[in-house]
Protein backbone atom coordinates (compact mmCIF):
# COMPACT_ATOMS: atom_id res chain seq x y z
CA UNK A 1 0.00 0.00 0.00
CA UNK A 2 2.99 2.22 0.32
CA UNK A 3 3.65 2.34 -3.70
CA UNK A 4 -0.52 3.38 -3.79
CA UNK A 5 0.01 6.11 -1.19
CA UNK A 6 3.88 7.17 -2.83
CA UNK A 7 1.45 7.81 -6.19
CA UNK A 8 -1.34 10.19 -4.42
CA UNK A 9 1.16 11.81 -2.60
CA UNK A 10 3.21 12.32 -6.69
CA UNK A 11 -0.20 13.27 -7.85
CA UNK A 12 -1.19 15.77 -5.13
CA UNK A 13 2.36 17.43 -5.47
CA UNK A 14 1.65 17.78 -9.54
CA UNK A 15 -1.76 19.33 -9.27
CA UNK A 16 -0.64 21.44 -5.79
CA UNK A 17 -3.00 19.99 -3.42
CA UNK A 18 -1.98 19.35 0.41
CA UNK A 19 0.65 16.74 1.49
CA UNK A 20 0.37 16.26 4.76
CA UNK A 21 4.38 16.02 6.32
CA UNK A 22 2.56 14.51 9.92
CA UNK A 23 -1.07 12.65 10.79
CA UNK A 24 -3.46 15.93 11.08
CA UNK A 25 -7.19 16.76 10.64
CA UNK A 26 -8.42 18.32 7.26
CA UNK A 27 -9.19 22.55 8.14
CA UNK A 28 -12.99 22.46 8.75
CA UNK A 29 -15.99 24.88 8.50
CA UNK A 30 -17.67 23.19 11.52
CA UNK A 31 -21.15 24.13 10.86
CA UNK A 32 -21.03 23.38 7.14
CA UNK A 33 -19.35 19.52 7.74
CA UNK A 34 -21.90 18.49 10.40
CA UNK A 35 -24.22 19.78 8.34
CA UNK A 36 -22.90 17.56 5.42
CA UNK A 37 -22.21 14.27 8.26
CA UNK A 38 -25.56 14.72 9.53
CA UNK A 39 -26.99 14.62 5.97
CA UNK A 40 -24.94 11.44 5.93
CA UNK A 41 -26.53 10.52 8.57
CA UNK A 42 -30.46 11.28 7.16
CA UNK A 43 -29.51 9.62 3.92
CA UNK A 44 -28.45 6.07 5.43
CA UNK A 45 -31.85 6.51 7.97
CA UNK A 46 -33.83 7.00 5.07
CA UNK A 47 -32.78 3.90 3.28
CA UNK A 48 -32.81 1.50 5.94
CA UNK A 49 -36.33 2.42 7.11
CA UNK A 50 -37.91 2.29 3.63
CA UNK A 51 -39.15 -1.27 5.18
CA UNK A 52 -37.30 -3.25 1.84
CA UNK A 53 -34.72 -5.69 2.10
CA UNK A 54 -31.29 -3.95 0.45
CA UNK A 55 -29.45 -4.96 -2.52
CA UNK A 56 -25.81 -6.24 -2.01
CA UNK A 57 -25.00 -2.86 -3.65
CA UNK A 58 -27.14 -0.84 -1.47
CA UNK A 59 -25.74 -2.27 1.52
CA UNK A 60 -22.00 -1.98 0.28
CA UNK A 61 -23.11 2.05 -0.42
CA UNK A 62 -24.89 2.67 2.99
CA UNK A 63 -21.45 1.11 4.87
CA UNK A 64 -19.26 3.48 2.53
CA UNK A 65 -21.47 6.43 3.81
CA UNK A 66 -21.43 5.43 7.36
CA UNK A 67 -17.66 5.49 7.25
CA UNK A 68 -17.51 8.70 5.25
CA UNK A 69 -19.81 10.36 8.02
CA UNK A 70 -17.88 8.92 11.14
CA UNK A 71 -14.63 10.65 8.93
CA UNK A 72 -16.44 13.78 8.95
CA UNK A 73 -17.92 13.93 12.53
CA UNK A 74 -14.36 12.91 14.10
CA UNK A 75 -12.65 15.64 11.82
CA UNK A 76 -15.42 18.57 13.49
CA UNK A 77 -14.74 16.54 16.91
CA UNK A 78 -11.06 17.22 16.63
CA UNK A 79 -10.55 13.65 17.21
CA UNK A 80 -7.15 12.46 15.22
CA UNK A 81 -7.93 8.87 16.67
CA UNK A 82 -11.33 8.68 15.04
CA UNK A 83 -10.23 10.13 12.25
CA UNK A 84 -7.79 7.54 11.63
CA UNK A 85 -10.27 4.41 12.61
CA UNK A 86 -12.26 6.46 10.18
CA UNK A 87 -9.76 6.16 7.16
CA UNK A 88 -9.22 2.44 8.30
CA UNK A 89 -12.74 1.79 7.91
CA UNK A 90 -13.34 3.38 4.42
CA UNK A 91 -10.23 1.77 2.96
CA UNK A 92 -11.61 -1.92 4.25
CA UNK A 93 -14.91 -0.71 2.82
CA UNK A 94 -13.56 -0.06 -0.53
CA UNK A 95 -11.28 -2.82 -0.99
CA UNK A 96 -14.12 -5.08 0.02
CA UNK A 97 -15.87 -3.73 -2.71
CA UNK A 98 -13.40 -4.98 -5.08
CA UNK A 99 -13.36 -8.21 -3.35
CA UNK A 100 -17.36 -8.26 -3.39
CA UNK A 101 -16.85 -7.57 -7.69
CA UNK A 102 -14.01 -9.59 -8.54
CA UNK A 103 -12.46 -6.00 -10.15
CA UNK A 104 -8.93 -5.67 -10.25
CA UNK A 105 -8.22 -2.64 -7.62
CA UNK A 106 -4.75 -2.39 -8.15
CA UNK A 107 -4.56 -2.65 -12.03
CA UNK A 108 -7.06 0.10 -11.30
CA UNK A 109 -5.61 2.36 -9.01
CA UNK A 110 -2.05 2.02 -11.27
CA UNK A 111 -4.28 2.96 -14.60
CA UNK A 112 -6.40 5.54 -12.90
CA UNK A 113 -2.93 7.09 -11.54
CA UNK A 114 -0.91 7.16 -15.01
CA UNK A 115 -4.38 9.27 -16.38
CA UNK A 116 -4.44 11.32 -13.70
CA UNK A 117 -0.99 12.17 -13.56
CA UNK A 118 -1.62 13.51 -17.41
CA UNK A 119 -4.21 16.64 -15.50
CA UNK A 120 -2.64 19.36 -14.22
CA UNK A 121 -3.46 22.58 -11.95
CA UNK A 122 -6.02 21.80 -9.09
CA UNK A 123 -9.55 23.48 -9.25
CA UNK A 124 -9.80 25.75 -6.66
CA UNK A 125 -13.39 24.44 -6.47
CA UNK A 126 -13.36 21.12 -6.42
CA UNK A 127 -9.55 20.11 -5.56
CA UNK A 128 -9.17 18.22 -8.74
CA UNK A 129 -6.73 18.07 -11.25
CA UNK A 130 -8.05 19.30 -14.02
CA UNK A 131 -8.12 17.76 -17.79
CA UNK A 132 -5.45 19.65 -19.79
CA UNK A 133 -4.28 18.89 -23.67
CA UNK A 134 -2.44 16.25 -22.81
CA UNK A 135 -4.81 14.32 -20.48
CA UNK A 136 -5.32 10.47 -21.48
CA UNK A 137 -8.20 8.91 -20.19
CA UNK A 138 -7.87 5.51 -18.03
CA UNK A 139 -8.15 2.71 -20.30
CA UNK A 140 -10.17 0.61 -17.91
CA UNK A 141 -11.77 -1.69 -20.84
CA UNK A 142 -8.34 -2.63 -20.93
CA UNK A 143 -7.79 -3.92 -17.48
CA UNK A 144 -11.30 -5.08 -17.39
CA UNK A 145 -10.23 -7.26 -20.60
CA UNK A 146 -6.52 -8.54 -19.31
CA UNK A 147 -8.42 -9.48 -16.35
CA UNK A 148 -10.90 -11.68 -18.26
CA UNK A 149 -7.80 -13.01 -20.33
CA UNK A 150 -6.32 -14.27 -16.81
CA UNK A 151 -9.44 -16.03 -16.21
CA UNK A 152 -9.45 -18.24 -19.39
CA UNK A 153 -5.57 -18.94 -18.75
CA UNK A 154 -6.22 -20.03 -15.67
Amino acid sequence: MEKKIAKVTEFHRSIGEKVADDAELLEQNIEADRKLANGLRELIAKSMSDGQRGSHLNRRALMAIEELAEWIEAHTEGDLVAAADALGDRIYVLLGDAVATGLPASELFDEVHRSNMTKRATSADSGKGTKSDSFEAPNIAGILGRASQKEIDV
